[in-house]
């Protein structure tokens, strides 16, 4: 009898977890409420993407104009939003082909629990719970953000975190005033000094409000628009290997879990994984555990910023060369590159350039797999890094 395992949610964690059991022979239905894509496609990190993509086209014309360029100068932000979007619909449709070409069912409604019976198993991958009020205020959420058509004159955004400062860059390379507000540092993951040091004198363009008299006197302002981007909540709490507690052949993965997801190439794991642990359960296998060490993170702000592993004391600093979009900033603000060591071996890397494609080779160093023995260089992209493993 072929066991029917139900899935719900469309975006990275769930569509993973769904393709994989059904190339393993599965009969998988993926319900999705919303649209397949989940936050990454429809609200997140693809449409941040498009976003920055055309602030990145600001930044070079400003630079060969010699004179700021906003963006309504080019185009109007309803029309920005309205390109961006027919975008994702055929990035939907190229996913939604994928996913059933190899067998998934996709249904288009919601779950609801009476549906449970009908399943084998099943495996939650619905994102996090946002609120949409903050203190009594009413504020934006990433999922109200495409659905603008009007560039807001005045932004407070809410939030220290790598969406918030994504959020904070872009509108204000757009041309709006904008001010962000932290408890404490933005992007404390970045913890070496001089590449915070570099980030705030010459990348971060808008205004860091730690006041709370100065925030809340801001959040009374009708003038500005809110935008909350700090983390929700999730919603199912697992064991080590993804089982929801308390319920038997049940698994979870990506934001909904209350100490998972966090990016997308976390969900993708986690649903690889989840996925794997269901077979191996059917198969009287050991059960794995996600493993969260080593994955690379991406900031896009005018320059992109990329990390992995450790930040050191020993390093070593690379000085950036021309790259995908970076010919007209090679004379200044072209950012730092630095090789984080300890006891002589590689543990980590930050990269401030265009070119962040180089860090999953570093991610494979550490690891130990020797990716720069045979490594054939895409230049002019990765040759600073070339340079030192070759």
């Amino acid at each position: 009898m072929e066991l029917k395992i139900a899935v719900i949610g469309g975006g990275p964690a769930g569509r993973t977890a769904s393709m994989y059991l059904a190339k393993n022979g599965f009969d998988v239905d993926l319900f999705e409420r919303d649209r397949i894509g989940g936050t990454c496609l429809n609200y997140g990190c693809t449409y941040i993407t498009g976003l920055r993509e055309m602030a990145d086209i600001l930044n070079n014309l400003s630079i060969l104009k010699g004179r700021e360029i906003n963006l309504e100068e080019i185009i109007s932000f309803k029309e920005l939003q309205e390109k961006i979007n027919k975008i994702q619909d055929k990035i939907r449709n190229k996913l939604e082909k994928e996913t059933k070409s190899l067998g998934v069912n996709i249904k288009y409604k919601e779950f609801k629990e009476e549906y449970r019976e009908d399943y084998d198993y099943v495996v939650y991958a619905t994102g996090r719970n946002y609120p949409s009020n903050y203190n009594g205020y009413e504020v934006l959420t990433h999922k109200d953000i495409p659905n603008l058509r009007e560039l807001p004159e005045n932004i407070l955004i809410i939030g220290g975190g790598t969406a918030g400062v994504e959020y904070a860059s872009i509108f204000s390379d757009f041309g709006c005033n904008v001010v962000l507000y932290t408890r404490s540092k933005i992007l404390k993951e970045i913890k070496d000094e001089e590449i915070r040091d570099y980030l705030m004198k010459k990348v971060i363009n808008f205004k860091i409000t730690n006041d709370k008299e100065e925030f809340e006197k801001l959040l009374k302002d009708d003038d500005y628009t809110k935008i909350l981007a700090i983390g929700g909540k999730g919603i199912f709490e697992t064991d080590e290997y993804l089982r929801v507690v308390n319920k038997e052949k049940t698994y979870a993965c990506g934001d909904c879990l209350i100490n998972g997801g966090g990016n997308t190439p976390i969900s993708r794991m986690e649903g690889r994984v989840a996925a794997q642990n269901i077979i191996n359960e059917i198969n009287n296998k050991p059960l794995i555990k996600p493993n969260y060490e080593l994955i690379p993170k991406t900031i896009r702000l005018s320059l992109t910023i990329s990390y992995v592993g450790k930040q050191t004391n020993e390093y070593k600093i690379i000085k950036s060369h021309i790259g995908r979009g970076n010919f007209f900033k090679v004379l200044s603000d072209v950012g730092i590159n630095k090789i984080y060591y300890e006891n002589g071996k590689v543990v980590g890397a930050i990269t401030m350039m265009p070119c962040a494609e180089v860090l999953p080779y570093f991610t494979q160093l550490i690891r130990g797999v020797d990716v720069y023995n045979n490594f054939i260089e895409v230049h002019p992209s990765t040759d600073i890094f070339y340079k030192e493993f070759r």
